[in-house]
């Protein structure tokens, strides 16, 4: 039997092999922008009338092209991603702060 996870573990996992004196330079503009997409998903999420449905979660979450997801993937594969050093960006590659046990959402309803 796997061992699910909760969302805090997945992205806490690794996190201690990394320095707390270590930074990184990042511009203000893709900072604030970061920022601005997680006070929107806050914002969304911290009111269950916001999504009383799964369609209106689904039009929140949009697509690559607008919406929810179209911000997240623009962090993440674009504004954040080549800030990091190079050890970082490795560690990302050989999956270093990927936690291997699953998060608690791929759980079969079987299980």
């Amino acid at each position: 039997m796997k061992n699910y996870t909760g969302v805090e573990e997945q992205v806490e996992y690794g996190l201690d092999t990394i320095s707390l004196d270590r930074k990184i330079e990042v511009s203000l503009r893709d900072l604030m922008y970061a920022y601005q997409t997680f006070g929107l998903l806050v914002n969304f999420f911290h009111n269950p009338d916001h999504f009383p449905t799964l369609e209106s979660v689904n039009k929140f979450l949009g697509d690559d092209e607008c919406g929810a997801m179209h911000l997240l993937k623009e962090n993440y594969y674009r504004r954040l991603y080549d800030v990091f050093p190079p050890d970082i960006r490795r560690g990302f590659e050989e999956s270093r702060y990927y936690n291997p046990d699953p998060p608690y959402y791929y759980k079969p309803d079987s299980e």
